[in-house]
This record gives structure tokens, sequence and C-alpha cells, in this order.
């Protein structure tokens, strides 16, 4: 990474620190002290996902989805991680699927809608193996044709309604 690119993850990293400090300012002042206390768990539990993440020994996978929101217009995604795992060994696959995924899903979106989505990250039923659970909502154009291409590249996909893909991804 260069000091450029450090420089920008860590611009965006402080815009998303002020606007929770924004946010937590707020409701102290209007003595909303219901959606201030959701405020600060909902922080406490994204800071202890993030360090999950962080800790994974994932180098290129953790980076990729700490700045994918920052980098993708048309996507959100939230990521949880069940347990403290070891995904060094994975590190490049991982990436490679989830970039791959990504590039086949920009193929069948609609200009300006917004897909959000969510990634659970857990330990397979074997120790070396990591399992992803992808859950996106958003209009897909073509979706059945979304699926199969997803199928067709080792991802297990499941579209309901043409708005809600599921994607089951397994790595040994």
């Amino acid at each position: 990474m260069s000091e450029k690119e450090m420089i920008s993850l860590l611009r965006h990293k402080r815009h998303d620190w002020m606007n929770q400090i924004q946010l937590i300012h707020g409701y102290a002042t209007l003595g909303r002290q219901d959606r201030l206390m959701d405020q600060i768990d909902q922080i406490r539990e994204e800071s202890e996902q993030e360090r999950r993440l962080l800790n994974s020994h994932s180098y290129d996978f953790s980076l990729w989805l700490i700045t994918f929101n920052w980098k993708h217009d048309q996507f959100r995604v939230k990521y949880s991680i069940h347990e403290d795992i070891d995904l060094s060994r994975h590190d490049e696959t991982l990436t490679a699927y989830g970039r791959r995924m990504i590039d086949l899903m920009s193929l069948h979106i609609t200009e300006e809608a917004l897909y959000e989505g969510s990634v659970h990250i857990y330990q397979g039923y074997e120790s070396q193996t990591i399992s992803l659970s992808w859950e996106w909502n958003g209009l897909f154009k073509d979706a059945e044709g979304l699926k199969q291409r997803l199928n067709e590249e080792g991802f297990i996909a499941t579209v309901f309604e043409n708005e809600e893909l599921s994607i089951e991804m397994m790595i040994e």
C-alpha cells in the first residue's frame, strides 16, 4: 500500500468516526438516551467485528472488506465474524472470490440503485474450511442469469423475487 493509499484509508476512517461522534452528540443533545445507547452498542459491535477481521491475519481480504463501502458506489456491505479465526491461509482466495462475485453482480445491477449486503464468516465443519454467507438486497437485472453464472463459477447462489440474492462460499 502506498503512502497516498494509506492517507486515503485513514481519511475515510476518520470521516466514519466523525459521523458516529456526531450521531452520539446529537442524541445526547436531544436527550434521546435510548437512541444514544443503541448507537453506542452499534459502534461497540462494529468495533468488535473489525477487531476480529483485523486479527484474522488476512491482510488483503481485510483491507478489501474494510475499504469496500468507500470503493463501490452502488454496494454497501456489513460483515460479521462469528469467532476469532485465522484466515491467513485463505487470504488470496477470499479476496479473489469476493472481487469476482462483485464483478459478476455488477453486470446485473440497475443504474443508481443501492445494493445492501452482509457477509457472515465462520469456521466450517472441518477446521481448515472457511464458510461465507452473503446476503444482498436490491433489484437485479436478469437475476436468474446472475444466479446461473455465479453457480457456474463455484458459488452457491439463490435468488428470491429478483431482489434478494443469497451466495454461499466454502473454501478449503
